[in-house]
């Protein structure tokens, strides 16, 4: 299960699939919503982007 890469504070990569498509984000954890199943990344120009965890194929 990749929740436990989830609780570091280094920078990751997520893989998800959002209407049909693979794509890739870089960034650090901001906020892990688990009611909402929602992952929020802050890449490297402090934005902010939303992935919903059933998404997700893959982290490293």
């Amino acid at each position: 299960m990749f929740l436990k890469k989830l609780t570091s504070k280094h920078s990751l990569t997520v893989i998800y699939c959002r209407n049909g498509l693979l794509q890739t984000c870089k960034g650090e954890v901001h906020q892990l919503d688990l009611y909402q199943q929602t992952l929020f990344i802050k890449d490297k120009n402090q934005q902010i982007y939303s992935i919903s965890l059933s998404e997700i194929k893959e982290i490293y």
